[in-house]
């Protein structure tokens, strides 16, 4: 897989080899496409600086990990002597 960045503040849009369809890049979006989707006028794109192409390659997956409950903050502050304060207070 390829992922192709567009490198301009502008759409683009290429024609994909092979299969005759197109490929539309918003304003700095990626898109992964197989490598035998590469045609020449993307190679041509690229050597002019519009685009950027880099090889993608499949992350190796991860086994899940059991996911803890995160521990809940109490919202009030310590006084400092051990008592609670409240962080609202009262305007008058």
């Amino acid at each position: 897989m390829i992922e192709i960045k567009n490198l301009l503040f502008q759409p683009l849009t290429f024609h994909l080899a092979g299969d005759g369809q197109g490929l539309h890049l918003n304003p700095r979006e990626r898109k992964s496409i197989g490598n035998e989707q590469l045609s020449p006028e993307i190679e041509a794109a690229e050597k002019r600086g519009l685009i950027s192409l880099t090889e993608t390659v499949k992350p190796q997956e991860v086994p899940a990990k059991t996911v803890e409950s995160p521990v809940k903050k109490s919202k009030t502050k310590s006084k400092g002597n051990g008592t609670q304060a409240s962080r609202r207070t009262k305007r008058r």
